[in-house]
């Protein structure tokens, strides 16, 4: 699937990948024995947390005057969940500011979401790096453990730039990370299911909630006085509100497309689709007794368009731009910066055969230099035997690199047309043996 190749118009060629991807996505977990509770799906969200409709009088007035950016301010949301439903990672939220007004003092480690910041509050590759690491591998392994399962995760991934596709395919020994094809998101990535849409419905709600009852204790405060007291605080409560207010049911429901045996309360998509028609219908109750200033008459649709905001597709360029910056992870409470995530060399079967001869010249030389024999002998029994878990990974790499080779050969691409190999494919050189360092005859 890593190099099938996709081209024509978006349509039944996306259809035909989606489908292709399903069927390989349940050949890993049938032969692989993954359970649902080790199954997870992570996808990133644009959420304008101040945005209440075009129509209404606040967004009207904002749009008018000077910073309106602080009306309709936005924010990057990495969500994550696992099959099962009954586990929800702590969200990932990328803002502007490193270290805004209403947050000083705080210890960001113990907020309800995991705090990082660039100035376009976009993702980027050294957030994601540093999440995948800092966040979701701690997260993941005291669930499973809790659970008293074995820490073995598939991650499903979108196709997005910054996932950082290379170093997350040997990041980790018990995290295998499968891409879905580009364009099929929309139709079989679980969290675009009904899942993101349902946080923000719940979202939306709590947000107008907290408006109404503003309003209601003070006669006086209008929206616009409202809408300017809600700081970055408050919105990251509205957001921890929201995620927890997201049903297991909803969760499992949404992987019935990809995985159907995993679902155990069927509700269906309509399921879904009801819950959240649920959701705006009571938005807009809440919004009907917000008086005046374009609320009373909102509609369905305005609602239906805050749901539907997705996270930005920065550029190359715009990646190249936050690459300069930090990696956006912000400073703690005693004001030291927290330590960066090292964004490490992808582990290559080149990499391990180039430690592998660096330890025979190691063993040779001792074996010409060390006047006690037994002792050189020794040190190579226990190094061989400590190198045993990267002879058996680069037999895997190797595998993996034999088995992309066929697939390249023989695999039709998407255009109808059979690949040709190179005109020196069987000429060449094949790779050298190792020497076996476990000492073992062959």
């Amino acid at each position: 699937m890593k190099n099938v190749k996709l081209a024509g118009k978006v349509g039944s060629t996306d259809q035909e990948a989606a489908e292709e991807f399903k069927k390989y996505l349940l050949s890993i977990i049938y032969e692989k024995g993954y359970m649902e509770e080790q199954v997870f799906n992570a996808d990133e969200t644009g959420l304008f947390y101040k945005n209440v409709g075009k129509r209404t009088y606040v967004m009207q007035m904002a749009s008018k005057t000077p910073g309106f950016k602080s009306f309709k301010d936005c924010a990057t949301l990495l969500l994550c969940a696992n099959a099962k439903g009954d586990f929800k990672c702590k969200p990932l939220m990328v803002h502007r500011a490193q270290n805004p007004q209403a947050l000083r003092g705080k210890n960001l480690n113990r907020m309800p979401v995991h705090w990082r910041w660039n100035k376009k509050a976009w993702m980027a590759s050294k957030i994601f790096w540093d999440w995948f690491h800092n966040c979701f591998i701690p997260e993941a392994e005291r669930y499973l453990h809790g659970k008293n399962l074995a820490f073995r995760v598939l991650l499903i991934l979108d196709n997005a730039p910054v996932h950082c596709r290379e170093e997350l395919e040997n990041a980790h020994p018990d995290i295998e990370v499968l891409f879905i094809p580009p364009n099929t998101a929309s139709l079989i990535q679980p969290l675009n299911q009904g899942v993101i849409k349902a946080f923000k419905a719940h979202y939306t709600r709590e947000l107008y909630s907290k408006a109404f009852e503003a309003l209601s204790a003070n006669e006086e405060t209008t929206m616009m006085d409202y809408w300017k007291s809600v700081t970055i605080r408050n919105v990251i409560d509205y957001i921890s509100t929201a995620w927890d207010s997201v049903k297991q049911a909803t969760i499992n429901n949404c992987w019935g497309n990809v995985w159907p045996d995993c679902v155990k309360i069927f509700e269906g998509f309509e399921g879904v689709t009801e819950n959240i028609t649920s959701s705006v219908k009571n938005i807009m109750h809440i919004a009907q007794q917000i008086s005046g200033e374009g609320f009373s008459d909102m509609k369905e649709g305005d609602v239906e368009e805050i749901l539907a905001e997705a996270a930005v597709e920065p550029t190359n360029k715009d990646l190249d731009e936050i690459a300069k910056q930090g990696n956006g992870v912000s400073d703690d409470e005693d004001g030291e910066s927290q330590p960066e995530t090292p964004r490490i060399i992808p582990l290559t079967a080149a990499k391990i055969a180039e430690w592998n001869s660096a330890l025979e010249k190691i063993f040779n030389d001792m074996e010409k230099c060390d006047p006690v024999p037994e002792r050189s002998l020794m040190f190579k029994r226990l190094t061989s035997t400590a190198f045993i878990p990267y002879a058996e990974t680069l037999k895997d790499l190797r595998q993996k690199a034999k088995r992309v080779r066929l697939k390249q050969f023989f695999k039709p691409d998407w255009e109808g047309k059979l690949l040709t190999p190179s005109p020196n494919w069987e000429n060449q050189t094949p790779e050298a043996e190792l020497p076996d360092l476990t000492g073992h005859p062959p």
